[in-house]
């Protein structure tokens, strides 16, 4: 499944409707939650109330992520509706608000069955660029922490066919959720037109994780074992790693949340097909490695190259869904693990995959506990600047369906002139990659520097699954 900058995705045009939840009486008929605000929800929320302090805008700064799901068949507006509330009613996080209340949060949470859904027909549109940036623009504005329903659905509709897209903050879902949810979205949708209960298995809830993770991190102090790790990785810095092949800021903005901060731009691709990514795992394999640890080493060796620092360092997401109830769950499921190896003899691809391996197996200890927790035990600003994610998709339902083009994942803009963000798939159809970087506007010639990186990591695993 393709994760696409959502003005880069492809939808078809068709007429446009909206659909926003609602509960009656607003926030007052619902029910205040003693369960704790994970810090990963927490430190977002204070990002975006910050910034609307700080440029008197309402809401946050875009930071979501969304669906588009495509069917074959004529909508049907009932079955919809069914899905959408049976999706809403299956998934606590989406009947769920935080507010901030001085130095503490407050949880309101509403129950099943009590939230309702509005349709608007916004129109029919013939040029797929004018219905994007309608349907983006409503995402950007309607998914701000700061208010509930933090998330959208809508539906562009045609003849025989039609498309449901959701949009959420990043505070409600992560990769993985998305992942499961076009899944679940045609599942809803199939038996809501068959009338027929949902074959699902059930699922926990995000918020009751939350509580927990909160907890237990809040007890933990400076003789946790993950603080050890980052100390390490930190080596008495302030600030997490940059990526290095980005130059100095020059007195340009570098704060994300500054309005003239010009977007970033992005690229996607395949990497790999089926047989030459299985040609890489095996490689690695060989090697005695994994495939995470290819992309890792095969990333080192071109940031080297490219850099000429000695120090290859990231921040690698790893989900928390350790136990089965959250398997299926939405919700925001990830710590931050730090990679870093040594570069300064330039490693040959074996050498870089040895590293890297014991790279990552330390670097799970450090992903042990939140980002802004590590950062309150040892004070340093817990923005990351340079993070290589990796999914493994093909085991999920519906996977091959989606990779050939049944539904793709979607993110909102991001804005920062210092980020460098690479997300790598592996997918039934093979290695996908997904990368955004600061846009030129930012340094003169920066685009091609970037996107030279960019060629070389994926002539560099081209090279190895076809060589060796």
């Amino acid at each position: 499944m393709e994760f696409t900058q959502f003005l880069d995705a492809k939808v078809r045009p068709g007429g446009l409707a909206e659909w926003i939840p609602a509960v009656p009486g607003g926030l007052g008929s619902w029910h205040r939650d003693p369960r704790g605000t994970s810090h990963n929800h927490e430190q977002h929320l204070r990002a975006a109330h910050d910034y609307r302090l700080r440029t008197q805008r309402e809401g946050g700064r875009e930071a979501w992520l969304g669906l588009a799901v495509e069917f074959d068949e004529q909508i049907s507006l009932a079955a919809i509706r069914t899905a959408i509330l049976g999706w809403i009613n299956r998934h606590e996080v989406l009947r769920t608000h935080v507010t901030l209340v001085g130095e503490d949060t407050a949880r309101y949470t509403t129950d099943p069955g009590t939230v309702h859904l509005r349709m608007t027909r916004i129109g029919w549109y013939q040029r797929a660029e004018l219905l994007m940036e309608q349907i983006g623009g409503s995402f950007d504005r309607a998914t701000t922490p700061l208010h509930w329903p933090a998330y959208r659905f809508a539906t562009v509709a045609r003849a025989h066919s039609f498309t449901l897209l959701f949009a959420a903050d990043h505070s409600l879902v992560d990769g993985y959720s998305l992942i499961n949810a076009q899944y679940e979205l045609r599942e809803l949708y199939a038996a809501a037109v068959a009338r027929r209960a949902p074959h699902l298995p059930p699922t926990g809830s995000y918020i009751d994780f939350s509580g927990a993770e909160r907890t237990e991190a809040d007890a933990a102090d400076d003789r946790h074992t993950a603080v050890a790790a980052w100390q390490e990785f930190l080596g008495g810095r302030p600030e997490l790693p940059p990526f290095a092949v980005v130059p100095a800021a020059d007195g340009l903005p570098s704060d994300p949340h500054d309005p003239s901060t010009p977007a970033q731009r992005s690229r996607t691709q395949r990497l790999l097909d089926d047989d030459a990514a299985e040609a890489l795992a095996r490689r690695c394999t060989d090697l005695g490695g994994s495939l995470v640890g290819g992309i890792l080493a095969a990333a080192a060796q071109v940031y080297r190259a490219h850099s000429g620092v000695d120090r290859f360092a990231t921040l690698m997401p790893r989900h928390t869904r350790n136990h089965a109830r959250f398997h299926g769950a939405l919700g925001w499921f990830v710590a931050l693990a730090p990679v870093t190896i040594d570069v300064s003899d330039d490693p040959d691809f074996p050498t870089a995959l040895e590293r890297i391996m014991v790279s990552l197996d330390h670097a799970k200890e450090g992903a042990a506990l939140p980002l802004l927790r590590l950062a309150e035990i040892l004070g340093f600003t817990p923005e990351p600047k340079f993070v290589v994610s990796f999914m493994d998709t093909r085991a999920v339902p519906g996977a091959a369906a989606a990779d050939e083009g049944a539904a793709q994942a979607l993110r909102s803009h991001a804005y920062a002139d210092d980020e460098f963000y690479l997300w790598v798939n592996r997918t039934p159809g093979g290695l996908r990659m997904h990368a955004r970087f600061p846009a030129p506007a930012a340094y003169p010639g920066l685009d091609a520097i970037l996107q030279g990186f960019v060629d070389d990591f994926a002539d560099l695993l081209a090279s190895i699954a076809r060589d060796g």
